[in-house]
């Protein structure tokens, strides 16, 4: 069978709890009736034996037989029966009792009756009457008790409805948003948000923003595949075009050499450009984060350069300072070694680079500049994307993957990845990390 959906079962919760309150309710309620209406009961048994104990102090005139049938036949015409009794429990007056003599003090229920009895000093005094009014009564408020609930707990299954009903419309709303975007691949939809600060208001304003970096995702993963199928095309054509030009009829071992230093030597940059797309795929996985120090980075990165600057006659100038931050120490040092390898690669030979860490009002940096050439103003946004080289940059090598890299690396951290014009003349790379954890 299917289960009950949340909206119901949130209703039928709500209606159980509010049975349950109504029943304690409803008993609490008649056990303060009857014991309020046995109290009123009691009060007039006592008052009326007080009356006739006040009766018998005074002096004694004993009415004659017949004036005594007519009393005792008026005494049993009313509601409230009354019998004087001797100290050995025979009815002296106003008999006979409906119950009988009853030798205890005080208030006892006999039967229907409920019966006062009191001590005197010839005898007794009882005085009973059938507690009917008050059992008529209590039976008419628990029908009345009885009959209340179930409009009410109606009026509270509806009501509770359509509460969790307008509750948990934007948890349709989002459900049915996911279903759409499971099915077309397009994430530009938004939930509507929710009035309010509670929860449902947050979990909107959660499910859009997730929604909007979704989108930014999607685009740019279909920029990178088809960016990557571009760049994976060329090197394939040329290797097939070699091949089928060696094929074509019989060449000497030297041509057949040749052919095949030149498949080699493109398989080597096909091997590189494929090692550096799964470098980027992996670049902003999962992270193992610790707490590390961005001096240690910097320090890591420029000796694993040092040979490469060298060999181009670089100079690197190292400038840690104490930067304790919290991240993958592994990614950071890919990121910091690739924007050091980016400034070796396109300053040209005498040149010098920077590699510097720090803390500043902003949180904690690890920064990379040169005195080269620069790039120009309206490249630095581009080149955080994949396949993306700076203007008149094409020769140079690599296959423009660094910058999107450490993008997708610092992003990874809640950080990001700043390019701008150095005040040495070159381009300024900056790995900035905030001073808090990033979750």
């Amino acid at each position: 069978m299917k289960s009950l959906g949340l909206r119901w079962r949130l209703t039928l919760t709500y209606a159980a709890l509010l049975a349950v309150t109504l029943l304690i309710a409803s008993v609490a309620g008649l056990i303060a009736l009857r014991a309020t209406l046995y109290a009123g009961l009691d009060a007039s048994l006592r008052s009326a034996a007080a009356s006739v104990v006040s009766q018998l102090a005074a002096p004694i005139t004993r009415p004659s037989a017949a004036d005594r049938e007519v009393l005792d036949r008026i005494n049993n015409q009313q509601p409230l029966k009354i019998t004087v009794f001797d100290a050995l429990g025979h009815t002296v007056d106003r008999g006979p009792s409906p119950v009988g003599f009853v030798a205890r003090e005080g208030v006892t229920q006999v039967g229907w009756y409920r019966v006062f009895t009191q001590r005197t000093p010839r005898g007794w005094v009882q005085t009973a009457q059938d507690d009917v009014e008050v059992r008529t009564a209590l039976r008419r408020m628990r029908l009345v008790a009885l009959l209340g609930v179930f409009p009410v707990l109606l009026l509270a299954v509806a009501v509770g409805f359509a509460v969790a009903n307008r509750a948990l419309r934007p948890v349709d709303q989002v459900s049915d948003l996911a279903a759409r975007i499971a099915r077309s691949g397009q994430a530009s939809e938004r939930v509507p948000l929710a009035p309010g600060g509670d929860e449902l208001a947050r979990l909107t304003r959660t499910v859009n923003e997730m929604l909007a970096r979704l989108e930014a995702l999607l685009a740019r993963e279909r920029v990178f595949a088809h960016a990557s199928a571009h760049e994976l095309r060329t090197p394939l054509s040329v290797i097939r075009a070699t091949a089928s030009l060696a094929l074509e009829r019989e060449r000497s071992p030297e041509e057949y050499r040749e052919a095949l230093a030149q498949v080699q030597g493109v398989s080597e940059d096909l091997t590189g450009l494929t090692t550096r797309l799964l470098t980027l795929a992996r670049g902003a996985g999962a992270l193992d984060l610790q707490t590390i120090n961005l001096a240690d980075v910097a320090l890591f990165a420029a000796e694993a350069h040092t040979g490469e600057a060298q060999a181009k006659g670089v100079r690197l100038t190292l400038d840690p300072d104490s930067a304790p931050a919290y991240g993958d120490a592994g990614a950071l040092a890919l990121a910091a070694g690739n924007l050091l390898q980016n400034a070796i690669r396109y300053v040209p030979a005498g040149a010098q680079v920077w590699i510097s860490s720090g803390v500043d009002d902003a949180g904690v940096h690890l920064t990379v500049e040169d005195n080269g050439p620069g790039v120009p103003e309206g490249d630095l946004a581009r080149l955080r994307q994949p396949f993306q080289r700076g203007t008149g940059q094409t020769g140079s090598g690599g296959a423009g993957l660094g910058l999107a890299l450490v993008a997708a690396v610092m992003e990874a951290h809640g950080g990001a990845l700043g390019l701008d014009r150095s005040p040495k003349g070159g381009l300024r790379a900056r790995l900035e990390l905030p001073s808090e954890p990033h979750a």
